[in-house]
């Protein structure tokens, strides 16, 4: 894999030329947003005062595919003279444009609009894109491409009183409103941008998806992996506004459409409209009442903004879950298999986080002179958060019921094994819900006194420091020995994998030539019952070793070239 940097006709980067290098070429896409290259560059290049801000034309290749385009947006000058430079990417000629106040589709300027055949959103899309081309010089214009993101009543209304530009009324007007993805690509040295509603073979959602033939795999290429969950963004509530109110001369006013005037009630399970406000009550008891106001400046009846506020509502209460995925890209070591590209869905393999699924490539960032250090940021659909919330909630609802109607029996029939037996039963609720569940399932059998000592050896259970684990996983196995005997079952499998001997910890099946012990100032791998590795003292210590990739070592790096040879060389 070979990548090239160019300003305008001179070449800065080859990454096969000793003669043509910067340092730290990086390449940062991300969807809907211009991509940012950055890269510094010695006074002993021979192109080092040929890069001009603003009018110099970056081009960035990865084999013959171009990656890249856009011009000098700053030039760092440091102490060794040295230059940083920062490109930015066609994307962001669109802030180079003004767009005049305007209403769309009722000024004189859309009198063409045909509502029968045009889509409203190419139509408009259109028109910014014109006035943007009509302001800037040739190398900034930026032609109509693809567009496959659709209004379902073909009727948009959009204005603005203000002075925006073509960027932020594209962002505003359309991203923030009918989502999709913004795409720049180059054909015969022209601009075009595509926008689509997904990265399918005709751009929309039914099409077949775009899919890398390059996987991520535990255990092959994935280096690292990271999961957060935010909820920075969630609402419990929404207040919609619709189109601006006309006045009786047909002008419009500062006031907007509301749902004020449909009737207060409830409008689904948890969901309760009052005045002008729409609130999920259930989500409100625990997380608060946050409330969001919404413009739909196209709706004009009342009873169709209630139903967008609805499903926007719906979309609110989700948590943000993202996962990061750091990877090496294999295009280094098999030229047959695609590099990862922004816009196609990757197969990810990981049987230790539980993922197996396809999953969009929203943002990568490439590092040109060191491929390993790539990273890959994409997102997971999965099970909000909310709903597991409200999941577990009634999974704890139905456990303090079952455990009053426990109480209930014993109280009334005297028998221990009542109480023993619907214990087990809820065992697996126990394990999968919050640990302030197990404490209310413990006060409630401290009205027993009968079942005293088996609660105290249960709370005990839970409130042991690591120094006394052992003790509480033996404590733990001797008490479902006595209550059940499958549970004991499948605790006696545990122990058969986990032991703790002399104070240690050992992992790995009984008589197995592979195994790892876990001491206070070391860790062990064993094979045969013989030490082979070890780690201690912030040091690993190993007999023999074989990496099947590459070897860094602090700033410098052995890794294979394509050729079969091996390289070492400064990577930082």
């Amino acid at each position: 894999m070979q990548y090239k940097i160019f300003c305008d006709d001179y070449i800065l980067y080859d990454s096969q030329l000793n003669e043509f290098q910067v340092e730290n070429p990086v390449l940062k896409q991300e969807l809907n947003t211009a991509n940012e290259l950055t890269f510094t560059i010695y006074q002993n290049h021979p192109y080092f005062n040929n890069i001009s801000k603003l009018s110099s034309l970056i081009r960035a290749y990865r084999d013959s595919s171009l990656i890249f385009k856009g011009r000098v947006i700053n030039s760092e000058l440091g102490f060794h003279n040295e230059k940083k430079i920062t490109c930015e990417g066609i994307l962001a000629f669109l802030l180079d444009s003004v767009i005049h106040p305007f209403d769309f589709p009722n000024d004189d300027r859309f009198s063409n609009l045909d509502y029968e055949h045009d889509n409203v959103i190419e139509y408009f899309l259109n028109w910014v894109l014109t006035c943007h081309n009509s302001q800037v010089k040739d190398f900034q214009k930026i032609q109509l491409g693809k567009v496959t993101v659709k209004d379902p009543n073909n009727y948009l209304a959009r204005s603005s009183i203000e002075y925006l530009s073509s960027w932020e009324i594209i962002n505003s007007r359309l991203l923030k409103n009918y989502g999709g993805y913004l795409v720049i690509r180059d054909e015969n040295s022209i601009n075009y941008l595509d926008y689509l509603e997904d990265f399918t073979s005709d751009g929309t959602k039914t099409g077949n998806k775009l899919v890398c033939t390059q996987k991520i795999e535990f255990g092959a290429n994935l280096i690292d992996l990271t999961e957060e969950i935010s909820g920075a963004d969630i609402n419990t509530g929404i207040i919609p506004l619709g189109a601006r109110i006309e006045d009786s001369d047909g002008n419009q006013t500062d006031e907007y459409l509301t749902i004020g005037s449909l009737p207060d009630g409830t409008l689904s399970e948890g969901i309760i409209k009052t005045c002008d406000h729409i609130l999920n009550t259930t989500l409100a008891k625990t997380y608060g009442a946050i409330y969001e106001v919404v413009k739909w400046e196209d709706v004009k009846v009342a009873e169709n903004l209630q139903s967008k506020a609805l499903s926007h509502l719906a979309d609110s209460v989700k948590f943000k879950n993202e996962i990061t995925i750091k990877a090496i890209d294999l295009k280094l070591t098999n030229e047959q298999i695609g590099a990862f590209t922004i816009g196609q869905y990757i197969r990810c393999y990981s049987s230790p986080h539980g993922i197996d699924d396809l999953y969009l490539l929203k943002k990568i960032s490439i590092d040109m002179k060191n491929p390993q250090g790539t990273t890959i940021e994409i997102n997971r659909s999965s099970l909000t958060f909310t709903d597991k919330v409200l999941e577990n909630k009634k999974n704890t609802d139905n456990i303090i019921t079952r455990v009053d109607r426990v109480e209930r029996g014993y109280i009334n029939s005297g028998s221990i094994t009542d109480i023993a037996n619907e214990t087990i039963e809820n065992s697996s609720a126990f394990e999968q819900n919050a640990s302030a569940i197990m404490s209310q399932v413990s006060e409630l059998y401290t009205k027993i006194t009968d079942f005293e000592t088996y609660k105290s050896n249960v709370t005990t259970q839970f409130i042991q420091t690591s120094e006394d684990f052992t003790y509480q996983f033996s404590n733990l196995t001797e008490l479902i020995n006595n209550l059940d005997a499958n549970s004991a079952e499948q605790f006696n499998n545990i122990i058969r994998y986990i032991r703790f001997v002399d104070g240690d910890i050992i992992l790995g099946e009984v008589n197995n030539n592979l195994m790892l012990k876990i001491s206070n100032d070391k860790i062990s791998f064993l094979q045969n019952g013989i030490e082979v590795a070890y780690m201690t003292d912030n040091k690993l210590y190993i007999t023999d070793g074989e990496f099947l990739n590459s070897l860094q070592l602090g700033n410098f790096a052995f890794y294979p070239r394509s050729s079969g040879n091996l390289s070492f060389k400064k990577i930082k």
